[in-house]
């Protein structure tokens, strides 16, 4: 009896002993499972935080790269802006010195000639015309002989930055007429047009010469032969010219002025009534 009474003791203890392992053994199981997803919700705590801060890190980057951007998007729209205006000013600056100003009108009235046919005189119709084509003026009557004829004019030009900038004063060519004579007179014999002194009937808009006009033409032989005082009014030259048309029936012919340059004859046909 006290051999099966200690037996079962023995029995019991071995029990215990394997309960106790297998106790202590899901214990350090369940510490082990539990530390190791304790350690693995640490590093992807900690992975995420680090891809956070990496995300952050390229936010901030980005972000200052787009500032650089957009201020270098701003500096090339103002560059575009300047660049544009720039060519605006070019395009206005070609189309005035390209411009055209008709000035005054010379139609012919009528041609006598000799029983041969050949020319004794002409007689023409001179008006000076304002800046939209009328009339400033009644026009002039002269009858000269021959048919080959001049007319004398005093051109004052400016340097092409006042055109550019199309300067009140100093934005286009300046003309006064002096006199219309033919090849078969000297100048001096041919008659006035404009008086010297006075305001060139091209250009009056209304109200008194000014005074830069006057002294234009008061000492247009000053300039003429003075760079150095021509370049002090931006002047860049002063010259008398003579442009001359030798003139037929049904005919009449536009004396017009560049901006930047001289005088020109374009003739136009005179349609018939």
């Amino acid at each position: 009896m006290a051999g099966v009474i200690e037996g079962v003791k023995t029995v019991s203890s071995a029990v215990r002993t394997v309960l106790l392992a297998l106790l202590v053994a899901v214990i350090g199981g369940g510490a082990f499972f539990g530390y190791r997803e304790y350690t693995a919700r640490e590093r992807l705590v900690g992975e995420q935080a680090e891809k956070l801060e990496q995300a952050e890190q390229q936010l901030v980057s980005l972000k200052g790269d787009l500032q650089s951007r957009l201020v270098e998007i701003e500096r090339l729209n103002v560059d575009l802006q300047l660049k544009v205006q720039q060519i605006e000013k070019l395009e206005t600056a070609l189309h005035l010195l390209k411009t055209d100003q008709r000035l005054a009108q010379l139609r012919v009235k009528g041609i006598t000639r000799d029983e041969a046919g050949g020319v004794l005189t002409s007689q023409l119709e001179f008006v000076e015309l304002s800046p939209t084509g009328d009339a400033m003026s009644a026009p002039k009557l002269f009858e000269l002989p021959g048919d080959v004829i001049y007319i004398d004019n005093w051109v004052v030009k400016f340097d092409d930055e006042y055109i550019e900038r199309a300067d009140l004063q100093r934005g286009t060519s300046l003309c006064l007429f002096r006199r219309i004579f033919s090849e078969q007179q000297v100048p001096t014999e041919g008659f006035s047009l404009d008086a010297v002194g006075m305001r060139p009937q091209a250009y009056a808009r209304g109200g008194a010469m000014t005074e830069f006009e006057q002294q234009l033409w008061s000492e247009f032989w000053e300039f003429a032969n003075n760079p150095k005082r021509a370049a002090e009014l931006g002047i860049r030259a002063a010259n008398g010219e003579a442009v001359s048309i030798k003139v037929r029936e049904g005919m009449q012919y536009n004396i017009q002025l560049r901006a930047s340059g001289g005088l020109s004859i374009d003739p136009v046909k005179v349609e018939a009534p």
